[in-house]
């Protein structure tokens, strides 16, 4: 039996700069973590039947890798020649909720498939085969972030241009982690949704010269601001990411609604200083900087908040016998 797992991720500054058609003229950036929630794979070869046994939301049960209604792991199964196993998948957190699940899933289940076939894996490995098979391969409308956030774990500035990849790991001390952790609220917002058509719009309209191009560019340039908040004073996030919201609404107008837009200024009457929704929008979850000080009003005024810790464990195998 073997469990592999990829961490969700919490997105704070940058996203939409590594949309391919962002990086196509421009160069992006993105400060993300990756947290303690995950999408885990349990799988084992067959000993006694031939075929796939797939189990998620629903149950596929076939023959051969391409016949398979799930994409993802038609590809990877297809790609590495996997068959007659048992796989079956579970989550933490559902998906839709923008914390990046679709890309943990990709690469936990790259991670487990390359076991089998026992090949080692680095994080470079699984991010960057994640983004081939998610945006080359099935053209999925998305970025390069949530993949290589879930693959590396922990906090860090991902740095795109259109050929290449730039990590950096701020070396934080222990007590910014736990503050960083002890003031950013996770709260619910909608109910699970695809991101595809909101990235698509999104993706469509970054074209040259246009003023969404422009605004990527500043969301960019938030990402060295948030990165000397985490080194400075902790509480600047907040209006940073009051700021990295009010511009990511004029990139992706479809990103918010009604029902965000009045849990957000909930929030923010209520001792928040900013936040922003995470993923494409429309719904998910809202995070929300919240001082010290104003926690105890925040928590009695607003709904229960998702608890994390952020994860230094990037995605990889956690169980095999």
């Amino acid at each position: 039996m073997l469990i592999a797992q990829g961490p969700l991720r919490v997105s704070l500054f940058g996203g939409g700069s590594d949309l391919p058609s962002f990086l196509a003229r421009n160069d992006g950036a993105v400060l993300s973590f990756a947290i303690d929630r995950s999408v885990y794979i349990a799988g084992h070869p067959f000993t006694h039947r031939d075929g796939i046994l797939l189990k998620y939301s629903q149950t596929e049960d076939v023959d051969a890798p391409d016949k398979l209604q799930h994409p993802i792991a038609r590809e990877v199964l297809k790609r590495y020649g996997v068959t007659d196993v048992d796989l079956a998948v579970m989550a933490d957190v559902p998906a839709g909720t923008g914390l990046g699940s679709s890309s943990a899933f990709t690469v936990a289940f790259l991670s487990l498939v390359r076991h089998l076939r026992g090949i080692s894996s680095t994080p470079s490995d699984l991010a960057r085969e994640a983004c081939e098979i998610e945006i080359d391969v099935l053209r999925e409308p998305i970025g390069y972030q949530d993949q290589w956030a879930s693959a590396l774990g922990g906090l860090n500035i991902l740095k795109f241009s259109k050929d290449s990849v730039h990590v950096e790991q701020p070396p934080l001390p222990s007590s910014t982690i736990t503050a960083l952790e002890g003031n950013i609220h996770l709260i619910a917002v909608g109910s699970p949704r695809r991101a595809r058509t909101v990235l698509a719009d999104q993706d469509s309209s970054i074209t040259p010269g246009s003023a969404q191009e422009a605004t990527t560019r500043q969301l960019v340039d938030l990402v060295d601001q948030g990165a000397q908040a985490l080194t400075g004073n902790l509480d600047d996030l907040g209006p940073l990411l009051a700021h990295a919201w009010e511009l990511k609404k004029q990139v992706a107008p479809a990103s918010t609604n009604d029902r965000v837009d009045s849990l957000y200024d909930h929030g923010l009457a209520h001792g928040a200083t900013g936040g922003k929704l995470l993923g494409a929008g429309g719904s998910g979850y809202l995070a929300f900087y919240v001082p010290a000080d104003a926690q105890q009003e925040f928590a009695q005024h607003m709904p229960e908040k998702l608890a994390f810790s952020i994860s230094q464990r990037g995605a990889g195998i956690i169980h095999g016998s």
